[in-house]
């Protein structure tokens, strides 16, 4: 076969001349396999060294800072036949080339998990996922990802390269890996404490490099240990002549700490006539026969380990025989040549997809659509132009999991309504579970951001999507909170400058980072492009959509109506600047107008308060009327002659003229008001700029059928023109190039996760992450809800495949508690942790943060006794029962 394919390796620095550990072993031989069938290879990694060729393999160094995507970028030209990446976080990278036929992913162990990929993404973008044993496939089903996606595939040996060299030494056991507890190395010298006493001459060499683990002078300061010998990293040729002259080799895995998922050494072993004594670890129990080619012992059990070596040892023609067995066996069933063969057959067997992200509509996005307050469609305009806009993008197929910033698990009606009429719409209403879902999703929207706290939150939450997850953001502004709170100052609403001038920061910041801005008209665009320099190409304007009556209506009397929640600052000072400026003109003109305040809330006001002129409160009690929410708006604007808008603040198009216009009431209003709506003249608006040619408009207009009829009518045209359905759809349509763009450049900035610790390990974040003001207060709110029940949280909702057993919580709790809270302990257990970092499952997709909460009395002191000796309740099964039923009377 003659094709090209591309490798990329982990981010880690490594030699491919020089001596390689397991991980870089697979890929250098994957690369040079793929070369001798005919590919062109290209061999992506960190390499310190620099480019080079090696056995017609081009390795290519993508240096200390990540420039895969600027390096790739120089191959955009030629065509290759399939991707192979050992991680996730590459395949993000180079997602948004088009000279890429085919996206898979060969992890050799478990971890590639964390590094910010869901199974979602793999499921929608990867065409396959190589794995290497029935364990890692299961384990991969059972996260999430598909099983057509997956296909077990385990890694070859070069039986030509490994092979028996020497005589046995049968006195003689070897370890080979990582010389950390996970892999059992303190329990095998435990062991062998025992071994000595009844095999005085038995000898136990160890190769492996610990500088990635941790220290490892316990192992190479053996005098208190004598027969135990350190010979570090070594050349593959002196590892295969150790396999060759040993009798044993021992792969103690402690599953409680790690899951293997096909252990190389043990492969190794076997294929230089070096039976194998491992555990029930993963994977590992399906690289050898038991009691043909190894034996299987079981995990944390020092004399059962011992007792299985010695019997072995002392059985040196069983041995024997176990020997020729284990070279026959991976010759047959794990050779090189028919390894490579089969991966290459998987690779070609998929259809190449030509086209990947240019494709994308919008029935093939998952949208999380945020709202920092809950939709009220019902209650407010800018709910209604929300709730439109949820229904136009799942009439075209776009997947929606709506949630918001609230503690509240209510529901309004229509929102109700919405999950029970598409299959498309999912609700996720969990307080903050929406921080984790960021990463199943292929678009953030954000909107509802109408106050400075609520900006700040939206703030958090796109910095989150973006610099975390790399999922674009759509911030739907609708208009300038920073021109709100200003004109909200001026018109005697509680503002103080700094507040005002934290906004436009805020604001500016939210900008620059989301990927498209949403307005609500023309002008509040052009505002914030000069004001705070936004690209205009990333901006689009979507209206409020309505559905116009057919006819303007009919009132009888003399009402005027005022529509509008207090909730609003705008609303409340919009009442008052009307009840004492405009209103005491109508009256004076025609005493029979009376007026209505409709909206959440405005039956709570008392007039007492709004009124400056006391001498006017009789006659108000009689003409004003304060009626709060009603249930069917468009039935209560039509009893009335006409609609006010007094705005003396806000900014963007407003809701209640449009929602008076399309039921055929015509509208007076402040050139405030007016902001937003273009061709005034034609629209059924009239503006006014002083308090009383506004009361000689509204007695007009009241008192003038005709004239009323000809405005109801130009607002309905003007409605039905302007403010359609079709209007909004189209400019999503524009969107869609945009978002495609979005996600391209979202993926190429994806870079490996670093992590950095702040403080006293009280707070872990991503390298690339800033630290934000408003953090605390997130955490807080979910502290509120679990500080009684626990000693630290980690901020991090994580699932329970994300991180390793011994960092869960000692004695489990429902599986559900795992998307909250999943690792608990105190903080010189995270020091342990640390140091000999057995940390590194916790480095996921988000922010980790940690606050200490000490239980009080004997339930704080049993809970961390527990997690000082989970390793005693895993060794013993019925303590462990006995311990999570204590657990549970203590909680």
């Amino acid at each position: 076969m003659e094709g090209r394919i591309a490798i990329i390796h982990k981010f880690f620095p490594f030699d491919p001349e020089g001596v390689l550990g397991g991980a870089e072993t697979v890929s250098v031989e994957i690369a040079s396999g793929f070369a001798k069938l005919g590919w062109d290879v290209y061999f992506f990694g960190y390499l310190p060294k620099g480019n080079r060729v090696l056995e017609g393999v081009k390795f290519i160094n993508y240096g200390e800072d990540y420039r895969l995507y600027e390096i790739f970028g120089e191959y955009r030209d030629l065509e290759f036949d399939a991707c192979l990446c050992v991680h996730a976080y590459p395949v993000k990278t180079l997602l948004g080339f088009e000279n890429i036929k085919r996206f898979f992913l060969i992890p050799q162990d478990m971890s590639f998990i964390e590094h910010r990929v869901k199974p979602y993404f793999i499921n929608k973008y990867m065409d396959g996922v190589v794995c290497l044993s029935d364990y890692q496939k299961n384990a991969y089903m059972q996260w999430g990802i598909s099983e057509k996606k997956l296909a077990k595939i385990p890694y070859g040996i070069d039986t030509d390269r490994y092979r028996p060299l020497s005589v046995r030494n049968f006195k003689r056991l070897m370890f080979a890996g990582a010389t950390i507890k996970a892999k059992g190395i303190d329990l095998l010298l435990e062991a062998f404490k025992g071994l000595k006493k009844s095999l005085p001459d038995l000898e136990l060499h160890i190769y492996g490099d610990a500088t990635l683990w941790g220290s490892a002078e316990g192992v190479k300061v053996n005098e208190y240990l004598p027969g135990v010998f350190f010979h570090g990293k070594v050349s593959k040729e002196e590892v295969i002549r150790a396999y060759s002259e040993s009798a044993l080799c021992v792969i103690p895995t402690v599953p409680e700490l790690y899951q293997e998922s096909l252990p190389r050494s043990s492969l190794e072993a076997q294929a230089c006539g070096c039976p194998v004594v491992g555990t029930k670890s993963g994977g590992l129990p399906e690289t050898f026969l038991n009691g043909k080619t190894g034996f299987l012992v079981e995990p944390l059990s020092v004399d059962n380990l011992a007792r299985v070596i010695e019997n072995a040892i002392k059985k040196e023609d069983n041995l024997k025989a176990m020997s020729e067995e284990a070279v026959k066996f991976i010759k047959e069933n794990f050779s090189f040549e028919k390894q490579i063969k089969k991966l290459e057959e998987y690779i070609l067997s998929l259809p190449p997809r030509k086209e990947r992200i240019s494709s994308i509509n919008y029935k093939d996005l998952n949208i999380l659509y945020y709202t920092e307050v809950p939709l009220m469609p019902s209650k407010t305009s800018s709910c209604r132009r929300d709730y439109e806009i949820i229904n136009i993008l799942l009439e075209k197929g776009t997947n929606i999991t709506y949630t918001h910033g609230f503690f509240t698990k209510d529901v309004e009606i229509e929102i109700k309504g919405l999950a029970s009429s598409y299959r498309n719409f999912n609700m996720l209403i969990p307080i903050y579970q929406h921080l984790s879902a960021i990463g199943d999703h292929d678009l953030l929207w954000i909107t509802e951001a109408w106050d400075l706290e609520r900006l700040r939150k939206a703030l958090v939450l796109a910095k989150r999507a973006k610099l975390v997850y790399h999922v674009p953001v759509v911030l739907d502004i609708m208009d300038s909170i920073y021109k709100q709170l200003s004109r909200g100052k001026d018109a005697g609403a509680s503002f103080t400058q700094e507040e005002i001038e934290t906004a436009r920061t805020i604001e500016r910041e939210l900008y620059h980072l989301a990927d498209m801005v949403i307005f609500v008209s023309e002008e509040e665009r052009e505002f914030a492009i000069k004001e705070f320099g936004i690209n205009r190409e990333k901006t689009f304007v979507i209206s409020n959509v309505h559905h116009p009556a057919d006819a303007p209506t009919r009132a009888e009397g003399k009402s005027i109506c005022f529509i509008g929640g207090i909730l609003n600052y705008n609303n409340l000072l919009a009442i008052r600047y009307f009840l004492n400026t405009i209103y005491p003109y109508i009256l004076k003109y025609d005493e029979e107008v009376e007026f209505y305040a409709i909206g959440d809330r405005t039956d709570e006001l008392r007039l007492d308060q709004l009124v400056e002129d006391k001498s006017l409160l009789d006659l108000y009690k009689k003409r004003v009327h304060l009626v709060g929410w009603v249930k069917d708006i468009g039935k209560e604007i039509r009893k009335h002659k006409l609609s006010v808008a007094p705005l003396v603040s806000g900014s963007g198009v407003k809701g209640k003229i449009l929602n008076s216009l399309e039921w055929g009431v015509p509208v007076v209003t402040t050139p405030i008001g007016a902001e937003g709506f273009s061709d005034i003249e034609n629209s059924g608006i009239v503006v006014a700029k002083e308090p009383e040619e506004f009361a000689n408009m509204v007695v007009s207009i009241v008192n003038d059928e005709s004239l009323r009829e000809e405005l109801a009518k130009k607002g309905l045209k003007y409605v039905r023109d302007r403010f359609s359905k079709i209007a909004a759809e189209k400019t999503l349509e524009e969107m869609l190039f945009s978002i495609r763009n979005s996600i391209k450049t979202n993926f190429s900035q994806v870079k490996p996760c670093h992590y950095g610790i702040w403080g006293k390990y009280e707070l872990i974040v991503p390298d690339n992450y800033k630290k934000v003001d408003d953090f605390d207060s997130v955490v807080w709110s979910v502290m509120s809800v679990f500080k009684d029940n626990f000693d630290i949280i980690s901020f991090n909702f994580l699932d329970v495949y994300n991180i390793e057993p011994r960092v869960r919580p000692l004695l489990e709790d429902p599986p559900e508690s795992y998307r909250w809270l999943p690792a608990l302990f105190k903080r010189d257990l995270q020091k342990s942790f640390f140091r000999e970092n057995e940390l590194r499952y916790l480095h996921v997709d988000t922010i980790l943060c940690y606050r200490e909460y000490k239980p009080k009395g004997i339930r704080g002191k049993i809970i961390e006794w527990g997690l000082r000796n989970k390793m005693l309740f895993k060794k013993y099964p019925l303590l462990e029962r006995l311990a999570k039923r204590v657990y549970g009377w203590i909680s």
